[in-house]
């Protein structure tokens, strides 16, 4: 390695004997440094024109900023905060609201007292069958008159069978090559009538292109359906939980009950109950089931030694030492 110049070295090669300039990096220049401030200054004139606040450097030491909180969750539902009640649920309905509303809960009660029936008939034990019963059930048909019965059928059905098999029932010549000709007749009916169909599809191209607009249409129908659908369960009010949406009761009066002032009024609505309903139909809060007391894994019932007689304990005991000598002769 010799060096020629300030910026210029040449490079020796063992393998081949020429000698290959390779460039160096110049020197720096030697050029009077100025200190600077490290820092900007943070002082800026407020009221001028473009004029933008320095960004704060956040300081590592120090923590971090605040993130807000997100919001929560709002009703993804067309069902309104506060939905307007039954004309008839007001203080001086008309005649015909008031029995329109009575109506409505009265279908809403039926239905509750018939699933209610329901439930308890599949809940109820099956019938017991006696013993009794299960005899009588299956000594059906082993008495005598029965037997007699089918021994006269046998016997009718012997009869019957002579009477056919002497018969002649033999065809004659003429009669079989009418069923010939017959049958060819029938053949050549069949040839020409899948003819005539082939030549008819043929001509009917138009008629199936008709044919393939109608089902195309109609699927057209059935997925727009399938969307609307899908679109309707986004919005479903009461989508969320295990749990069903349970069926709202109207707020109605009796006629007796009905008073034309509003100061005695008597409003047989909870506010607290129909904000919480309310909140479950916008999806607000999900719908849970009712959680009966109930036993994870079913109890284990041990006798203990004390309350066991002594006979038993011996033969225990006994049985212990026969699996123990049981267990040695293995071993050995």
């Amino acid at each position: 390695f010799t060096q020629t110049n300030d910026y210029e070295a040449v490079v020796s090669t063992q393998s081949t004997g020429k000698k290959k300039k390779k460039k160096c990096a110049p020197a720096a220049p030697m050029d009077i440094i100025i200190d600077q401030p490290k820092t900007e200054s943070k002082i800026y004139d407020l009221w001028a024109q473009g004029s933008v606040a320095p960004k704060k450097t956040p300081d590592p030491c120090l923590r971090g900023a605040v993130v807000k909180a997100p919001e929560y969750k709002s009703s993804d539902t067309n069902v309104t905060a506060i939905e307007l009640p039954h004309p008839g649920a007001s203080y001086n309905p008309t005649f015909s609201d008031h029995q329109d509303l009575l109506k409505k809960a009265n279908e809403i009660e039926v239905k509750r007292e018939k699933d209610n029936l329901k439930a308890k008939r599949d809940a109820a034990p099956p019938i017991k069958i006696t013993e009794a019963d299960y005899l009588r059930e299956m000594s059906i048909g082993l008495n005598g008159d029965d037997a007699s019965e089918a021994e006269e059928e046998v016997t009718e059905n012997e009869v019957t069978c002579q009477i056919t098999c002497d018969r002649k029932d033999r065809k004659t010549r003429a009669q079989r090559n009418r069923e010939k000709l017959e049958k060819l007749k029938a053949e050549e009916l069949a040839e020409g009538k899948a003819a005539k169909q082939l030549s008819h599809q043929l001509r009917r191209i138009k008629a199936i292109k008709k044919e393939i607009r109608a089902e195309s249409a109609a699927v057209e129908e059935v997925t727009k359906v399938r969307q609307a659908k899908k679109k309707a369960n986004e919005v479903r009010p009461g989508k969320y939980g295990p749990g069903k949406l349970p069926v709202e009761q109207p707020d109605f009066l009796l006629p007796e009950e009905i008073s034309s002032s509003l100061r005695k009024l008597v409003s047989p609505a909870n506010p607290i109950q129909d904000r919480f309903a309310n909140m479950q139909k916008r999806n607000m809060v999900e719908i849970r089931k009712q959680v009966v007391p109930h036993r994870k894994y079913a109890l284990k019932y041990v006798e203990k030694w004390r309350r066991k007689l002594p006979e038993e304990l011996k033969e225990l005991t006994k049985m212990k030492t026969k699996k123990k000598k049981k267990a040695i002769k293995m071993s050995e």
